[in-house]
């Protein structure tokens, strides 16, 4: 495995400032498996997460795979995570003040300790109904540390108010730590953004996402006569794609698939799109929506929750077909120009961290 230091730039003495402000942990671990081979989500949301970390005057240590284990088959790379985090992290872990967990599920031995925390980020795998080996696992190390007590960092307001809901934690205190952004923002360019006449679509291969259900509204709706849709998010796996394709020829060429990028092409795809469409069933949080904003784009998203955490006057929800059809109408009317809009994430996610590295605070 391997660790990575990222040194704060700040000075010496501004370190010491720093350190003196915050009493509490000095030092903290993130177990960030997947970085290197994944270049968007958790692995995403932990890079950011250090930096928040960093600008408070932590030490922020990455454990991560190697690289070469890109080519194990997916059983092998599942079963490699598994050993990491269960036996190599909590025996890291011994030095460094807090351990981070970002994956959903904890290390059994870390759980019963108090610098441990895990963030949730949805409980779409936890579901008894799926029986996979990744969800009978998350529901092993969820309920674990829900007997352990230990802390809970969530992503979203609601998906802290499900796991309220469904009382997941009730021993632990929890925290909020939405996504930050400092990566995605230093790659927007100054000066404004020339835009074309097709339609972005932020979506994905998981179940959730529902990319037959948009790719069905894109059709119903006619919205395939007038605007052309580039798929953000599948990374090249276009089958889903092309047997909608098949079976429905009239969208064929009104339709294309975008193949896995890094962050520099997915903010120059948001800046050359008309509007930003984001479709989803259910997610943990609106990433897709808050990157589009900040891009200064106009957004039509599905109304679900953590969507509607993000709602602002340019971004319009809808439920079903005919809501689709008028969210478009309000966005087209809308115009082209749109101010970009500073994400508020970063304060609230300062402010928790502030209350997470203090151990003496008991509230939850």
């Amino acid at each position: 495995m391997r660790r990575e230091f990222r040194s704060n730039p700040a000075s010496n003495q501004e370190m010491h400032y720093r350190s003196n402000q915050i009493r509490g942990c000095r030092t903290i671990l993130v177990f960030n498996f997947f970085k290197g081979l994944l270049d968007r989500g958790i692995p995403l949301y932990a890079d950011n997460l250090c930096i928040a970390f960093e600008k408070e005057g932590i030490v922020c240590r990455q454990l991560r795979c190697p690289r070469v284990f890109r080519i194990l088959p997916s059983p092998l790379l599942n079963l490699a995570f598994v050993f990491t985090e269960q036996v190599i992290v909590p025996t890291a872990g011994l030095w460094f003040d807090r351990v981070i967990y970002p994956y959903n599920s904890v290390a059994v031995m870390g759980a019963f300790s108090r610098k441990t925390a895990v963030v949730v980020h949805d409980f779409l795998s936890s579901r008894q109904s799926n029986n996979s080996f990744a969800a009978r696992y998350l529901r092993l190390t969820q309920a674990t540390a829900a007997r352990a007590g230990t802390d809970v960092i969530y992503v979203s307001r609601s998906t802290m108010r499900i796991g309220r809901i469904l009382c997941k934690f009730p021993k632990s205190r929890t925290f909020l730590f939405p996504n930050a952004f400092y990566i995605f923002q230093n790659l927007i360019p100054a000066g404004i953004a020339e835009r074309c006449d097709e339609v972005l679509l932020c979506s994905g291969v998981g179940k959730n996402k529902d990319l037959i259900g948009a790719l069905q509204l894109y059709l119903d709706s006619g919205l395939w006569r007038k605007r052309h849709v580039r798929i953000l998010g599948l990374a090249g796996h276009i089958e889903i794609v092309d047997e909608f394709c098949h079976n429905n020829p009239q969208v064929k060429d009104m339709i294309s698939v975008m193949p896995q990028v890094d962050d520099r092409n997915v903010v120059q795809a948001y800046q050359k799109a008309a509007w930003v469409w984001v479709h989803s069933a259910a997610e943990g949080y609106g990433r897709s929506i808050a990157e589009a904003r900040l891009c200064g784009c106009r957004v039509v998203a599905a109304n679900i929750a953590p969507f509607r955490e993000q709602t602002d006057e340019a971004t319009f929800l809808y439920r079903g077909l005919e809501e689709f059809k008028k969210a478009i109408c309000r966005c087209e009317e809308a115009g082209i120009a749109t101010q970009r809009r500073v994400s508020p994430e970063h304060q609230l996610l300062h402010t928790e961290i502030r209350r997470f590295m203090r151990f003496d605070e008991i509230e939850s």
